[in-house]
């Protein structure tokens, strides 16, 4: 549970700027891996169980409402409203799914007080947006007359601070105070992530759910030896656990999951890869992939081939790790052989030929295939830096569509993000 110490810690790291937009692209909260991928894969797992809301309120001429749980700084609000439809091509005007005038109302609430100021002060000019310090714990925070929200959302792992009794609660209030339907999202940490292997087994019976996390990756790695990092206990989900979980306490209260979506975001690329501070082996493969999203730089990518460790007694979620690494590894083995073909490898590069074939995957196929298209046609851009500007962010994308296509929700992912479609029976 978060203890009022640990409060004062949020308190300071608000107050150092940890959780400002434009702190850096390299580490920190804001860092291009959570810009570039991590809130865009978020977008594209909300847009259909979105777009439904909206048409639904389209025509019972009504607004849709949003309670954040868990809301920080607002980070939520800024990824639900800005969801895009799907299909849009460059022609396109970028038409969002939920407009601003669509949305009746939005409730963030936040056990920080300092987070919850940063919020209001980011979004002041809005009357429809209200921050609300509360705590999760003592269950669904609603005044008696409250009306039913429409989407009962949390983002990147603020749910995962509760026990199961506490978010058991909180699920207990969603189904009560729903209406006929709602979409209930559940952002948790991935149990079955690579930077805490440790954390696979199970507890023994009757021990505590609640394990050990640490915020030391939102210092710069320069300094990150010299301080005390925040630390506080989560509960870590597996993906089909989340689901029988959610499921059997909806069912308590004569409520049904209509349709679901549970995925695995940030594999191989969560924050703790840069540390290893829960896992030794982990290399820091966010801080590569945050690099091929910086403006005129080059990254040695050889440093994103990745070499997966085993865990005993895991024979699935080791072969889902297995065959990631190879389809990661081609991957980046087929920029490499793009850019020596085309004449511009770098130097020390190996030069190992990769090509897509029948026994890929689909996805592999594509992502290959797509990597050496953008090689192949980058020299009419006229850029400083082709291969840093164009080359690198297009493998950095097409890595992120290569984890949409292969993960499968076990939470073997820094986050697991399950969405629920509510409805009353």
């Amino acid at each position: 549970m978060i203890e009022p110490v640990e409060i004062e810690n949020y308190t300071q790291l608000v107050a150092a700027g940890a959780y400002e937009r434009d702190s850096g692209g390299l580490f920190g909260k804001q860092d291009n891996v959570r810009r570039c991928w991590e809130d865009q894969i978020n977008r594209q797992a909300l847009r259909d169980f979105l777009s439904a809301l909206v048409e639904e309120k389209l025509r019972s001429l009504s607004r849709l409402r949003v309670i954040d749980l868990g809301c920080g700084a607002g980070e939520g609000y800024e990824i639900l409203t800005t969801v895009q439809h799907e299909g849009m091509g460059v022609g396109a005007d970028h038409l969002r799914v939920m407009p601003d005038w669509i949305l009746g109302g939005y409730k963030g609430v936040d056990i920080s007080p300092a987070m919850i100021e940063k919020a209001r002060e980011r979004y002041s000019t809005d009357p429809k947006l209200q921050f609300e310090v509360a705590d999760l714990r003592d269950g669904l925070p609603l005044a008696p007359d409250e009306e039913p929200y429409d989407i009962y959302f949390s983002s990147f792992g603020s749910l995962s601070h509760l026990d199961d009794d506490a978010l058991g609660r909180v699920i207990d209030g969603i189904c009560h105070h729903m209406g006929p339907r709602a979409v209930f999202v559940g952002d948790m940490v991935g149990r079955y992530s690579y930077e805490w292997q440790q954390y696979w087994d199970a507890p023994e019976e009757g021990a505590e759910t609640m394990r050990p996390y640490s915020m030391s990756y939102v210092y710069p790695p320069e300094v990150r030896a010299d301080v005390e990092p925040l630390t506080f206990p989560l509960r870590f989900w597996g993906g089909c656990e989340l689901v029988d979980f959610v499921c059997a306490r909806a069912g308590r209260h004569g409520v049904d999951i209509a349709r679901q979506d549970v995925r695995d975001r940030s594999i191989l690329v969560g924050r703790h890869m840069d540390t290893a501070e829960f896992n030794p082996n982990a290399r820091p493969v966010r801080r590569v992939v945050a690099s091929l999203h910086e403006f005129n730089r080059r990254t040695d990518l050889r440093e994103l081939l990745f070499d997966y460790l085993p865990a005993p007694g895991h024979p699935e979620l080791n072969h889902f790790y297995e065959t990631y690494q190879m389809a990661w590894n081609n991957v980046v083995l087929a920029r490499i052989d793009a850019v020596a073909g085309d004449g511009h490898r770098d130097e020390g590069e190996p030069n190992q030929p990769c090509e897509a074939n029948d026994n890929h995957p689909e996805g592999v196929c594509k992502a290959i295939h797509t990597i050496r298209n953008v090689v192949a046609n980058v020299g009419w851009f006229e850029m400083g830096d082709p291969l840093a500007n164009i080359i690198e962010p297009q493998l950095g994308y097409v890595l992120r569509m290569l984890e949409i296509d292969l993960q499968q929700g076990l939470g073997a992912a820094h986050g697991l993000l399950g969405i629920f479609e509510l409805v009353r029976r």
